[in-house]
């Protein structure tokens, strides 16, 4: 595809989200004139933050697998810009609270320490155990003696699966719960897993892709640096500062613009319509969900029916509810991140009725342990999230019921909370633009993933693509990642680094 005599507005990319940022400051490096076009009076989609009231808030549970060792640190390398920092080995950092039980429990996911852990507990010379600090403390959460000698095995496999027995489990459209079950049915082993793919993918055991989860897991969750936060400035920092990349190679980011169309003309590209103002140009990227590009901003009198139904049968993953604490004193004091775990499904129907929520627990980053700036001098900043359907019969009571299961993890809580904020599907569909406000736009089902995952090009028009973590065929990554490496590759593709049939 040749790019040269392009028009003023060279490459236009709707959306200011991560897999938006992520291509505009690639496409920006390598020489195209960038205009990127957001609707919001803020960038970096749910990847973003605020300030009240002295505290800082992320506007959703973030962390960062891999940081600058992952794709962010390809983007900054292309840059050759130093624009951010990050904390790593938040995993070492990183404990579970069990309903019920007393203290917590270290909880460090990370190839460095996972095994070490699992090991048989060494015998002290006096017949005793020997005590372990960090990795993951099975027994203390719950686990059978079943469980403690199944969990090795299952982790082994997933760590010593070769690339064509993961390709394998693609073509074969593998669950995880298929997966577990070749080797136990133990509830624990299930449980402790599908807390993990929540906190993955937003999606259950059952629905999730296990290729997708095993490469993930391995890739992502195990890399040797350990999770990652920006070391200031909170999630915000991240698309702030690919922004001042993309800005410094004269890229343009336009806030509150939406972008109503996108213009078609025979098969090819001409450009957006911002209200009834044309901005043309030959190439665009929508940042936006594939679905939600192909059936409201491009039309169907443009795509094949095949493409459409196609579109029509992408289903996202759940949405989420958090809950935004500001606390005039520290309530957790040495942890960076918190799961408050359930060992089984909590039922709040006895309680509530029938229509009350079923309650995994949440994931809990504690900001201003990672970053100080987020909290006022002796305060803390803590967010946690659940899952739940885009839609409920009642959000407000759940509310209740949310806040009535925090109490039963901190006794103490009211004591020491200034303020809490809530957060709901509606916002998180406000932030990103995706129907129902799923964490994921795309949920990572077998069918949906591997070359069942839609691509980045549009089928039969030229000059289009959707990037973000909807499309991209070899694009992986857990959250953030997910979307940037989408918008990644997508510009080495249209940059002719890479070839076509790679996105």
């Amino acid at each position: 595809m040749s790019h040269s005599n392009m028009k003023k507005e060279d490459i236009i990319i709707i959306g200011a989200g991560i897999g938006g940022l992520a291509a505009g400051a690639m496409l920006a490096h390598g020489g195209h004139k960038v205009t990127i076009l957001e609707k919001n009076s803020y960038i970096g989609g749910a990847c973003s933050s605020y300030e009240k009231n002295g505290y800082t808030f992320d506007r959703a549970v973030h962390i960062f697998s891999k940081g600058l060792n992952g794709v962010y640190g390809k983007i900054f390398n292309r840059l050759n810009l130093d624009l951010i920092q990050f904390r790593n080995h938040i995993n070492e950092r990183t404990a579970m609270k069990v309903y019920k039980k007393e203290g917590y429990f270290p909880f460090d996911i990370n190839v460095n320490s996972v095994f070490k852990q699992l090991k048989p507990k060494e015998q002290s010379s006096s017949g005793g155990e020997k005590s372990k600090k960090g990795g993951l403390n099975l027994a203390g959460m719950g686990a059978t003696k079943d469980s403690i000698k199944d969990f090795p095995i299952l982790m082994n496999n997933i760590m010593t699966m070769n690339k064509k027995k993961l390709r394998e489990l693609y073509e074969e459209e593998v669950t995880v719960t298929q997966y577990l079950n070749q080797f136990t049915e133990d509830p624990f082993i299930h449980g402790i897993v599908a807390f993990i793919t929540a906190a993955m993918f937003c999606i259950g055991n059952a629905k999730t892709s296990a290729a997708e989860f095993i490469h993930c897991f391995k890739t992502e969750m195990m890399a040797p640096e350990g999770y990652q936060y920006p070391a200031s400035g909170a999630a915000q920092a991240i698309p702030n500062a690919i922004a001042k990349g993309i800005e410094h190679y004269g890229g343009v980011i336009k806030t509150n613009t939406p972008v109503d169309s996108i213009v078609i003309k025979g098969n090819k590209v001409q450009g957006v319509m911002v209200g009834d103002k044309l901005m043309e140009a030959p190439i665009v990227l929508s940042n936006l969900s594939v679905k939600w590009t192909a059936l409201n901003l491009i039309g169907k009198d443009y795509l094949e029916k095949k493409y459409i139904e196609k579109m029509q049968s992408l289903t996202p993953s759940l949405s989420s509810m958090t809950f935004k604490l500001a606390l005039k004193e520290p309530m957790i004091e040495k942890w960076d991140f918190i799961n408050l775990y359930h060992p089984t499904l909590h039922d709040w129907g006895d309680k509530y009725g029938p229509d009350a929520p079923l309650s995994n627990g949440f994931f809990g980053p504690v900001l201003s342990n990672m970053d100080p700036n987020t909290a006022p001098p002796g305060h803390q900043t803590v967010i946690f999230g659940t899952l739940v359907p885009s839609e409920s019969p009642n959000f407000e009571r759940w509310k209740e019921i949310y806040i009535e299961d925090l109490h039963s993890f901190f006794p103490d809580l009211d004591e020491k909370l200034s303020f809490m904020d809530i957060s709901y599907p509606k916002h998180i569909e406000a932030q990103t633009g995706k129907p129902g406000g799923p964490v994921e736009g795309l949920g990572l089902t077998p069918g949906q993933t591997g070359q069942n995952k839609p691509s980045s090009i549009v089928p039969g028009i030229e000059g289009l693509y959707v990037v973000g973590d909807t499309t991209g065929k070899t694009a992986h990554g857990i959250g953030t990642q997910l979307a940037a490496d989408s918008g990644y590759k997508c510009a080495q593709a249209i940059l002719g680094e890479i070839t076509m049939d790679k996105i």
